[in-house]
């Protein structure tokens, strides 16, 4: 920048007046910038909401939607690769009754082995 001090009123106010505008212009294609991106990430926006939409429509999910835990289902497909809780060996032993659990009051030391074994 020149300067000032040896310039005229008029040369000074031309050069403020340039930087002026310097600035309005700059400040001006920002805002551009801006409008253009806020734009561009609406119509990004836009067009993953609609993909995702798009997808949900045409998506079928190969199973009904469960209300209730999948072990009260009956299922029809049996096989090795699908052990369904009612009926797999480990899963079909009684459950002890609540009154059977034990109680821990968190004062003492507890065997963990023996109170999982009689889980």
């Amino acid at each position: 920048m020149e300067d000032i001090s040896i310039l005229s009123i008029n040369d000074q106010l031309r050069i403020l007046k340039d930087h002026i505008l310097g600035i309005i212009k700059n400040t001006n294609q920002f805002a551009t910038h801006l409008a253009k991106s806020d734009s561009e990430r609406q119509k990004l926006k836009d067009q993953i909401i609609g993909n995702v939409e798009q997808t949900h429509k045409n998506y079928e999910l190969p199973m009904k939607r469960h209300s209730t835990p999948f072990n009260e289902e009956k299922h029809s497909v049996k096989g090795k690769l699908t052990p369904f809780l009612g009926e797999h060996p480990v899963c079909a032993r009684d459950i002890p009754k609540l009154e059977e659990w034990p109680t821990l009051s968190g004062e003492e030391e507890y065997n963990h082995v023996e109170i999982i074994s009689t889980i």
